[in-house]
This record gives C-alpha cells, structure tokens and sequence, in this order.
C-alpha cells in the first residue's frame, strides 16, 4: 500500500498545475485516495479480498486527471 501511496502523490505532485484551483483539486484528490480509497483497499485485502480492480480504477482516473492538466498547444488562427 505504501507503494500506492508514493505513486498517487508522484502522479498528483508532477502534474503541471499552474492555477491555484488545479493545486488545491491535486490536493483534494490525494487526500480523498490516502483517506478513502487505501483504507477501503486495506479492509478488503484484510477480509481475504483482492483490492486491486478498484486500485486499478483510481488510478485510471488519477491518470486521466494528470494528463488533463498537461500543456496543450495554441491553436493556429
């Protein structure tokens, strides 16, 4: 789990966020998974359960959400 943990906040750190409101959502994001979504998937794995679909789905999303962040380019007029 503590490897989870390293790779959400590496995802969430790197990602170029230029405006307050995209470091205060990384902010949010890495909160709701270390808060949320890790003591979820320890209990699972606790009760015998594999937790990594729903890991595998977070990270989907955190993913999904770095890469809507990335810089994009000016469109030609």
């Amino acid at each position: 789990m503590e490897v989870l943990v390293a790779e959400g906040a590496n995802l969430l750190e790197h990602a170029p966020v230029a405006e307050e409101l995209g470091a205060k959502l990384s902010r949010l994001l890495y909160g709701f998974f270390q808060g949320d979504v890790l003591p979820q998937a320890e209990r699972a794995a606790d009760l015998g359960l594999d937790p990594t679909p729903m890991l595998a789905v977070v990270s989907d999303v955190l993913r999904l959400y770095v890469h809507a962040l990335e810089p994009r380019q000016p469109i030609d007029r």
